[in-house]
């Protein structure tokens, strides 16, 4: 069994917002997207109604959330302005792998994201190494015994 790197995958994780969405358990086929004919302009550019466009669902997504919500929501975005774009790059790779696991997999990424998180980098290998080891069932009863942390509401 190829060993899973986590690393991007723990990264998206803390860059998820909580909705329901990850609870799906079939992804749809995405669309083809066509190719831009001309580059499109930058946010200056952008007339008015552009912007609104742009700007009103999140403007909906943070009026509606409670104060804890609001943290996080700007904690990530701050976040991710101080990546770079290989850093954005790979988040958004992990991102990708995270909505086409399924629900197990994905509570395991969940479960091993809560524990790895406030691990230093060696204990880090070392579960990462262990997990690697683990049979399914092994991982079964791993995530029952370390299930993942509630999710942020």
């Amino acid at each position: 069994m190829p060993r899973l790197n986590l690393l991007p995958l723990l990264l998206t994780l803390s860059l998820l917002p909580a909705t329901p969405a990850l609870a799906q358990t079939t992804v749809p086929a995405a669309a083809p997207r066509p190719a831009p004919a001309a580059p499109l302009p930058a946010w200056e550019q952008l007339s008015d109604a552009q912007r609104e466009s742009l700007l009103a669902p999140l403007r909906d997504r943070w009026n509606g959330a409670d104060p804890g919500q609001r943290q996080r929501m700007l904690s990530h975005g701050q976040r991710w302005q101080s990546m770079s774009p290989e850093e954005r790059d790979k988040a958004r790779r992990g991102l990708r792998r995270f909505e086409h696991m399924s629900p197990e997999q994905r509570e395991q990424a969940r479960a091993l994201f809560g524990q790895m998180r406030d691990m230093p980098p060696a204990q880090r290998e070392a579960l990462r190494e262990r997990w690697s080891q683990m049979t399914p069932e092994q991982r079964k009863d791993w995530v029952r015994d370390n299930p993942p942390p509630a999710k942020p509401r």
